[in-house]
């Protein structure tokens, strides 16, 4: 079952960010470890330009981000990941078996950007926006239906577009959020859909086949098999305010439990039943569930 339960038993639209506590972490490390790391590699390294960009103004604020990002391992995860500092960083990632030495803050002192050296030791995806709330660098491995090349150099609500009616007040809100998000403080909120399958990377440049994916098998499938098929995707989002740059480090880990584990829970299968009746019907088809929309409240009921 997916570690973030997203639904509670009323709807609501509430882009429910709260607080990380002191004690948690910003990246988790899990038992999917070793094959999302590969995964994401060997994206990166046939199509690097499509999964990594950063805008040169970025290089400051990725370094800081890598700062946080191996403090984080080191307080968190020291079974798996180990920090020294003296003159340079030395980090081991013990799970790999790769060590590395280098110089903060010096352009050649990995042979990666920055961003993208880190970002390939955690799960998460990562996300950086400037001040303004801008989208200048980023490490985009497993995204649902966007991709980061075209959101690069938009502001946080042209990221967004174009959203359904009933979405943008609390995209607004969020925006709001952002102007006047505290430095050094971290916060989290998980976003959940439903998908055909347990694809990670769902970008936009699988949308079309996606769909196409949903006419094929969705006729064919058995009570049985829809629950196998059909996954709970839900995204763990934390938003942390760098204190040199400003910037905003944003990550995603993405998990996925399929629908027929998550319903074996009766209360988990009562709350998503109880939740999803009262989705409109706009957010429905924007999260691309509309095509097996009425067979997943069935199936639902039927667990209960």
């Amino acid at each position: 079952m997916v570690k973030y339960f997203p639904f509670t038993p009323d709807f609501n639209l509430r882009m429910g960010t709260a607080p990380l506590p002191d004690n948690d972490s910003l990246l988790e490390t899990d038992e999917h470890y070793l094959n999302e790391i590969q995964l994401k590699r060997s994206l990166l390294e046939n199509n690097y330009a499509y999964y990594f960009a950063a805008l040169p103004e970025s290089q400051a604020a990725q370094w800081e981000a890598v700062d946080l990002v191996l403090d984080n391992l080191q307080r968190h995860d020291p079974e798996n990941f180990s920090v020294r500092r003296d003159s340079q960083v030395h980090f081991t990632n013990k799970r790999l078996d790769e060590r590395f030495s280098f110089m903060m803050e010096q352009d050649r002192a990995v042979s990666l950007a920055p961003l993208d050296f880190v970002g390939r030791h955690v799960q998460e995806d990562l996300i950086l926006l400037n001040p303004a709330g801008e989208v200048v660098a980023g490490q985009l491995c497993f995204p649902s239906g966007w991709a980061l090349h075209e959101k690069l150099g938009k502001p946080f609500l042209e990221v967004h577009a174009p959203l359904p009616r009933v979405v943008t007040p609390m995209i607004e809100a969020a925006n709001k959020f952002l102007e006047r998000f505290p430095v050094g403080k971290s916060f989290s909120r998980n976003n959940w859909g439903f998908r055909l399958g347990n694809q990670l990377d769902l970008s936009s440049q699988y949308s079309l086949t996606y769909r196409e994916s949903l006419d094929q098998e969705l006729p064919k499938m058995s009570r049985e098999s829809f629950g196998e098929m059909i996954f709970l995707r839900v995204e763990h989002q934390t938003l942390t305010r760098l204190r040199r740059s400003n910037h905003i480090l944003f990550t995603i880990h993405t998990y996925h439990s399929a629908l027929q584990e998550e319903a074996s829970d009766r209360r988990r299968a009562q709350t998503m039943l109880s939740f999803l009746k009262g989705a409109p019907a706009s957010l429905i088809e924007y999260k691309v569930m509309a095509p097996f929309y009425d067979s997943l409240m069935v199936y639902l009921s039927e667990m209960i």
